[in-house]
């Protein structure tokens, strides 16, 4: 009987050691991020670090906002994830808050990250993903690569899913609507609008509106007065970390002769919701298409959070 015990143990013993020998030998897995550097990890990340708000944002809506150990100052949605250590301002992140945080995965953008700090991060080891989404389809892809990586499949493709039903449903609703002209502002002092190959500008184009300043090839160019009064848009958005209120109305209150102050069409945007390639980019789309068009294209959606300017 003692024997016969001894033989089911060692069954036991030599079984858990094959299995664990195959687990340490299995491939990792691995995706091609979006500067097009390959990142590996040899098992399911528990332990993640994001240094962008968007990035943050999607760790959450892939349900996996519980293994972040460490997000930006920025980082301020949702909620819970000001619980999460603080690793420092978003341009400039504390690197030995980072390591102390023990990261199995580090996600960046390449936007406002310093290349030589990935640079160290890599150096020691740690997969870092950089994100440089400029679209909506390169975030769909960054959603089902990220899910990937850390085990959130299908959560990642119910997102994606429901992104591009959204997308099908919103471009039925526009398909033969006229495209009005678009001035989006990002900053006012100097005037600095979104151009050619920018993120908002891609929204302005998906949401059926026509950049004004798209021919001058540059993503973000200053523009005098005289240029925007010669453009003469049919539509201006605003970031309201730039201005709020009565004071986007100010701005253009010596303009009242421009299209869209006579039309109160100026209206004020949510900063973190149009600016943060996300999945929350689709509920920016549909708010932009309700501005430039007056369409119903989600139920569940209201513009009523975003301010329109109307002359008094």
């Amino acid at each position: 009987m003692k024997t016969k015990l001894c033989l089911i143990a060692l069954a036991i013993t030599l079984a858990l050691s094959v299995s664990a020998s195959l687990a340490g030998e299995c491939e990792p897995s691995c995706v091609i991020d979006s500067i097009g550097e390959k990142v590996c990890v040899s098992r399911i990340p528990q332990r993640v670090v994001s240094l962008a708000p968007s990035l943050t944002e999607l760790m959450f809506d892939l349900n996996a906002g519980s293994r972040l150990v460490g997000r930006t100052s920025r980082c301020n949605f949702p909620k819970k994830a000001k619980a999460v250590s603080d690793m420092g301002p978003y341009m400039a992140p504390d690197f030995e808050k980072l390591l102390t945080a023990k990261p199995d995965l580090v996600l960046a953008t390449k936007n406002g990250m310093r290349l030589e700090l990935i640079d160290r991060i890599k150096g020691l080891g740690i997969p870092v993903y950089v994100d440089n989404s400029s679209s909506i389809d390169e975030i769909q892809k960054l959603i089902s690569k990220v899910g990937f990586l850390i085990g959130q499949n299908q959560n990642a493709r119910a997102l994606i899913t429901d992104i591009q039903t959204r997308r099908d449903s919103l471009g039925q609703a526009l398909a033969n609507l006229e495209r009005p002209s678009v001035l989006f502002v990002v900053g006012i002092n100097p005037l600095i609008v979104a151009g050619s190959g920018s993120f908002l500008s891609s929204l302005i184009s998906e949401a059926g509106g026509k950049n004004v300043v798209n021919d001058l090839g540059i993503p973000f160019p200053k523009l005098s007065i005289e240029e925007v009064i010669k453009q003469d848009p049919d539509v201006i958005f605003m970031l309201d970390k730039e201005c709020h209120g009565i004071e986007c109305v100010d701005y253009w209150k010596n303009y009242a002769f421009l299209k869209a102050f006579r039309s109160s069409r100026i209206y004020e945007l949510d900063s973190d919701l149009v600016s943060r390639p996300g999945a929350r980019t689709i509920e920016a789309l549909e708010i932009l298409s309700i501005h430039m068009h007056s369409i119903k294209v989600t139920p569940a959606l209201s513009a009523t959070n975003n301010t329109v300017f109307k002359e008094n």
